[in-house]
């Protein structure tokens, strides 16, 4: 009887933590804000097609492997893509705005909008023959009491990724020919770590 008694006191107080996290995980800020800058040895010229495409973004950024397609124009405004993969979920990704050579917009959504993400990259001169490129992200989880705790994290978690991509695209753009418009036509599934 007193093991009866004392499994139900550890049940209760077991179930009183998990609602309390929960509450709390409702009263964590859902958004979230990550920057990242590198410096890139060309002209913002040169970098510009990479951002302004969203099927160039597949050569630098990782990216679903299956379920995905494009569609608007090749680039500029209403370039974006769609997935619906395992790993990555569903969602879309879509260039809102551009200004030639210095800025590109973009969104993602996730599961139906329940995840938000509006992003830009700037770039701007570092020196004579060097372009500083800045990316930030601005995200929100939604009403999701889980995702919450997330959310705090992703300074770091999605910096590191923003990190990774930008090394990738500093690579791409320094160890290749300019790229042709045809080029960015088939994904690269070999991107390094996902936007």
């Amino acid at each position: 009887m007193k093991g009866i008694r004392v499994a139900g006191i550890i049940l209760g107080v077991m179930a009183l933590l998990l609602i309390g996290l929960l509450v709390l995980g409702f009263l964590l800020p859902s958004g979230w804000s990550v920057e990242r800058s590198t410096t890139v040895e060309a002209q913002s010229e040169e970098i510009f097609p990479l951002l302004s495409s969203a099927r160039a973004w597949t050569l630098w950024t990782p990216s679903p492997e299956t379920g995905f397609e494009y569609f608007g124009p090749h680039e500029g405004e209403g370039s974006g893509r769609s997935w619906d993969d395992d790993l990555y979920g569903e969602g879309t990704f879509v260039i809102t705005a551009v200004d030639s050579p210095r800025e590109v917009r973009y969104e993602v959504e996730v599961e139906g909008g329940s995840i938000r993400i509006a992003g830009h990259m700037t770039l701007g001169p570092a020196d004579d023959r060097r372009t500083r490129v800045t990316w930030r992200e601005d995200g929100d989880f939604g009403w999701n009491p889980l995702l919450g705790y997330l959310a705090r994290r992703m300074e770091d978690l999605q910096g590191s990724q923003l990190e990774q991509s930008l090394e990738a695209l500093n690579r791409l753009v320094t160890e290749r020919e300019p790229l042709d418009a045809d080029e960015a036509d088939e994904p690269s599934t070999g991107s390094p770590g996902s936007s």
